[in-house]
């Protein structure tokens, strides 16, 4: 059904995948030592969002049901969404590709596929035999060529990446959301997944192309997550010396009163009220309360 046996693990796809190992471990050490991953402000609101969403299912396998729920969720639906019962294509169209749409599965043979798709998820993402990764990529091409669903494949396939990277660790992912990434490569994803299709199909697997374009996907997706800490620091780095060393407070602080502030910093309280201020003003902090009861927060 899959044909994984014939996957080759290139130079080009080991190279990035050590990249995003290698970013995990950097956003584990974040998770660990930050509090909530303020330094992200918006980012990290998101990603607490979606988290508490997947946390009750990281560490279950994945089912008909659950995969049925969320679609429900992700389509507006309530319930447990049904299989397709006509068939159906899915789009994947690029601003260049007006006509991207792939041939899919008929409804009489979703459910016996999606049964064997998803025992073979179970078993192969937790396994030393194969990359977490290359486990997810699979998934997601299967997934999106049986799309199992009259419509809303692609939106609920996007929320899976995030539960299943979630559950091999991950735990960046849910921060950064593939929706604006995938639907920028539309035309890319369309023609590896065509191939992916066709080679399947003749008998001759080729997951040299739609490996590469996913592994792209994630790359882009810790760009982001990189590009922003790098520029928080970049932003950071401007500040006069004790403003930057109020803010690195509040990566260990959810809140800070004044006096906590000057026993941590030792600055003078003058002079903390006016770089308090201008942090205030400036937006990297947020004012509450009043008087002797005011306490800081990041922003």
């Amino acid at each position: 059904m899959l044909g994984v046996e014939t996957i080759k693990i290139t130079h080009d796809i080991l190279k990035r995948s050590s990249k995003i190992d290698e970013f995990k471990g950097l956003w584990s050490g974040l998770e660990t030592y930050t509090t909530g991953l303020q330094i992200l402000s918006d980012v990290a609101a998101h990603g607490a969002k979606v988290q508490r969403v997947l946390a009750p299912l990281k560490d279950r396998d994945i089912t008909p049901e659950i995969i049925q729920m969320l679609h429900a969720v992700q389509t507006g639906g309530k319930g447990a969404s049904p299989y397709k019962s006509d068939v159906n294509h899915l789009p994947v169209m690029g601003a260049d590709n007006p006509n991207g749409f792939l041939d899919t599965a008929p409804p009489q043979q979703v459910e016996q596929l999606m049964d064997k798709l998803l025992a073979w998820l179970n078993e192969s993402l937790f396994s030393d035999d194969i990359h977490p990764l290359i486990v997810i990529a699979v998934f997601v091409a299967v997934f999106l060529q049986i799309s199992p669903f009259a419509q809303g494949n692609i939106r609920t396939v996007r929320f899976l990446v995030l539960l299943l990277m979630m559950k091999a660790n991950y735990s960046y992912a849910p921060y950064v959301p593939l929706d604006r990434i995938m639907n920028d490569r539309a035309e890319d994803i369309y023609k590896a997944l065509s191939h992916n299709q066709a080679s399947l199909e003749s008998g001759k697997a080729d997951w040299s192309v739609w490996l590469s374009c996913f592994f792209d996907l994630l790359a882009n997706q810790v760009g982001i997550l990189n590009d922003r800490l790098q520029d928080k620091d970049k932003d950071l780095s401007k500040l006069p010396t004790l403003s930057a060393r109020v803010m690195r407070l509040f990566e260990e602080h959810e809140r800070l009163q004044m006096n906590d502030i000057i026993k941590l910093t030792r600055g003078r309280r003058s002079t903390l009220k006016l770089r308090l201020a201008e942090l205030v003003d400036s937006g990297y902090l947020r004012r509450h309360g009043r008087a002797r009861s005011t306490w800081y927060s990041q922003v």
